[in-house]
């Protein structure tokens, strides 16, 4: 009987020790590493200082930003925006102040794009307590994992401004949505020149 309770004990030892190390759970160095790894697989991009996201098809964050293109009024009733101005789910909007928009298949800076930049710069070093987040965004031209890149490339342009204009490169992290956000749902050049943007998110 000693013998059937010690071999009962032992295997209850192990299934528990196996138990815990099946989980998956990671704790200290081990978890960096494998955030590194993780975003090394995806392709994401980082430069020294800077937090880099992007969203493959279909995958980008649930709170998604609707615009409104009607100038006001849909459907006879007032939205409380203006036209081509953001208004995220909880109300809150990017002003047409905190938008940089790009030509076609560009990430070259517009010259009318500067003052937006470089107004948006002095606010982030006179305050460098405040973190911004610079979101690409594309038309719908192109493939989704070009859409990607070239919303990358867009808001690390005006990162890159925004640095030679004096902030913190700890205080601007880029994130790419590509397609996935358009700001008008048309199919004519005025609705991809409104989706060709960056937005100044802070």
């Amino acid at each position: 009987m000693q013998y059937i309770t010690r071999n009962l004990i032992a295997a209850a030892a192990l299934a528990l020790l196996a138990g815990c190390t099946s989980t998956g759970d990671t704790t200290g160095q081990d978890q960096t590493g494998a955030q590194q790894d993780a975003t090394t697989e995806q392709g994401i991009t980082a430069q020294p200082g800077q937090d880099a996201y992007s969203y493959p098809y279909g995958q980008a964050p649930s709170q998604y930003d609707t615009y409104d293109t009607t100038g006001g009024t849909a459907g006879g009733q007032a939205s409380g925006g203006r036209p081509g101005q953001a208004v995220a789910g909880g109300g809150s909007a990017v002003s047409a102040d905190r938008i940089v928009y790009f030509s076609f298949d560009s990430a070259e800076i517009l010259p009318e794009s500067q003052t937006i930049i470089s107004k948006n710069a002095r606010v982030l070093t006179g305050n460098t307590r405040i973190i911004t987040q610079l979101e690409g965004h594309t038309d719908e031209r192109g493939s989704r994992e070009y859409n990607i890149a070239l919303g990358e490339r867009r808001a690390n342009a005006v990162r890159q401004a925004m640095i030679a204009m004096g902030v913190s490169p700890q205080q601007i992290r880029v994130v790419s949505y590509g397609e996935e956000r358009p700001a008008d749902a048309g199919h004519d050049e005025q609705s991809y020149a409104l989706n060709r943007r960056v937005e100044i998110v802070y």
